[in-house]
């Protein structure tokens, strides 16, 4: 017994240590985002809570049309607000520690599942860490973890987490309490975001796979487990229909509901590779992501066959790979209609839940292909370095993006302008997000003086929610345009006193209009819009002192 103790004492020391470089690891791979300023939504998202408070942030019109139910995610995000204020290091700081427990939450469920294999001893002990170590080091989780605003995913994937896990839990020891704490789980997740309604897909997916394990086989209680998370999502879809009014909200059902079979295609082959492979900033090839698409299958097929070799299906090795890529579809499935940019961040979040089984999948994968713990633990120091470090480079476009935008914002304020017409306002930065919305709110937030006169207003409308907005009338956006390098500029020519075309200096970089833009006002009208370069004339003389140019991380005066 005393043996036993000291044996039991020696692994649990061995884990704490494994936990701790985990943690530490994941904090030093997000460290050059954790003072990043805010971007884009984060500005909408603090001054929205300054005004409505935890409740009213998710039960109203935003955006135009969005229109989203996420009550306890706005009870968490106005905790945050409260501690730390304009403190964009608090907000970071509470995303990458929810980050950092979803990790260890896909450890759990690899140790969960891990219980139904044949493995050696030592690689089973390895595989929950390895796992969660995966996750962490994901380079596609950047635009998850490192923006505020995406936290959304972040937070609603770790009650989601852990809801599953405990659900295993309960499958694998028989404790119902369990269960129940796992029913609860899903509800809050629903209550942070809408994409978990799938998760009884993913229950109903381990029920067939356990289903098919027993003798003698009986539908009763399967159904009886997934009827209790279908009762679970009904009273989500009551809640939130009498709130909202409607039962799909988010950007409407031409987004949610409208199938374009190419664009599914599509997603086929770049969301499980780009689930775990970073963004090619630098190529705008698919081939590789066709390549890479083959060499999954390719991998994974070699897996099989080997597990099979060695144990045929008594080992469960199959059997679990087939469960971990349907609960990797069953995941990704609310986002089936929407676009993941293979060539830098953008959307990159809609892959976040599912990336957990990805994470699961791989060292599954790396361990059935090696079956040698001094290989295993050779070749996953020699992965997870690689990982962190094209990660933490994902990063610094975050960093970077976080600098120009404290700028940006800060030649506003400083501005000697009182009513600018905007030229052109950086939408994002290698994907990370700069000016796409937001700018109003920051200035709202950060220049004491309300020198552009910002309002909130409030509208009562036909549903049973208010339309909220902030606005002024003192500040005009003409278009908006991408960065790709640092060093990007525009070049501005006048053939007339009163006409200026603006060309973008990199060919990869592109002029676009949004429904905030104005392109015809008294003053002024764009006209010739290419996608890089564009026309403006200016109509009223009195006008021209007030027009701005980005330039060089700033907005300058364009008779500068």
């Amino acid at each position: 017994m005393e043996m036993k103790t000291k044996f039991l004492s020696k692994i649990s020391g061995y884990s704490m240590i494994l936990i701790v470089i985990i943690a530490l690891t994941g904090f030093m791979a997000y460290s050059n985002t954790m003072n990043s300023f805010f971007l884009s939504d984060d500005f909408v998202l603090i001054a929205l809570l300054s005004k409505l408070g935890p409740f009213g942030l998710w039960v109203n019109q935003q955006h135009g049309q969005s229109l989203f139910f996420r009550p306890l995610l706005g009870l968490i995000s106005f905790l945050d607000y409260k501690i730390w204020g304009l403190n964009a290091f608090g907000y970071h700081f509470t995303n990458f520690a929810f980050h950092l427990g979803n990790s260890f939450l896909v450890g759990r469920i690899a140790y969960l599942l891990s219980l139904n294999l044949s493995l050696k001893l030592k690689l089973k002990r390895f595989f929950p860490y390895f796992a969660g170590f995966i996750f962490l080091l994901l380079p596609s989780h950047s635009e998850a973890v490192s923006w505020i605003s995406a936290r959304t995913d972040v937070i609603a994937t770790f009650f989601a987490l852990l809801s599953f896990s405990t659900y295993l839990t309960f499958k694998q020891f028989d404790q119902p309490l369990q269960l129940w704490i796992s029913l609860v789980a899903f509800l809050a997740a629903l209550f942070c975001k809408e994409s978990i309604v799938s998760l009884p897909g993913l229950i109903l997916a381990y029920e067939l796979y356990q289903h098919l394990q027993e003798k003698p086989r009986t539908f009763n209680k399967l159904l009886t487990i997934v009827s209790l998370y279908g009762m679970v999502l009904g009273f989500y879809f009551l809640c939130r229909y009498l709130k909202l009014g409607t039962l799909v909200g988010g950007y409407g059902e031409g987004i949610h509901l409208k199938f374009n079979l190419t664009q599914i295609f599509y997603n086929l082959i770049i969301y499980p590779t780009r689930s775990f492979l970073p963004p090619q900033f630098d190529s705008l090839n698919l081939t590789v992501w066709l390549i890479n698409f083959m060499g999954i299958i390719f991998i994974s097929l070699l897996a099989l066959i080997l597990s099979y070799y060695r144990h045929q299906f008594t080992s469960q090795i199959p059997q679990t790979f087939m469960l971990l890529i349907a609960g990797f579809w069953v995941c990704i499935l609310p986002a089936i209609n929407v676009s993941v940019s293979p060539f830098d961040t953008q959307g990159e979040r809609y892959l976040y839940w599912g990336s957990s089984f990805t994470s699961i999948y791989i060292a599954l994968i790396i361990i059935i292909l090696l079956n040698n713990f001094t290989f295993c633990l050779t070749f996953s120091s020699i992965i997870l370095v690689s990982l962190g470090l094209s990660l933490y480079s994902v990063n610094q476009n975050w960093q970077f993006a976080g600098e120009l935008s404290q700028r940006l914002l800060l030649s506003l304020q400083t501005t000697s302008v009182e009513s600018p017409i905007i030229t052109t306002v950086p939408d994002h930065y290698r994907g990370a997000y700069l000016y796409r919305t937001g700018l109003i709110q920051g200035l709202y937030l950060f220049d004491i003086n309300n020198r552009f006169n910002i309002k909130f207003e409030q509208k009562p409308t036909e549903k049973p929610f208010e339309k909220v907005r902030f606005y002024t009338d003192n500040i005009l956006f003409v278009m908006m345009n991408t960065l790709r390098e640092p060093t990007d500029k525009i070049v501005v020519n006048s053939s007339q006193i009163n006409q200026y075309q603006f060309q973008l200096s990199n060919p990869q970089t592109l002029f676009f209009l949004t429904p905030k833009n104005t392109p015809a006002t008294p003053d002024y009208q764009v006209s010739d819009v290419q996608p890089q370069s564009y026309t403006l004339t200016v109509n009223n003389p009195s006008r021209f002192q007030d027009l701005l140019l980005y330039s060089s991380g700033q907005f300058v005066k364009l008779s500068n």
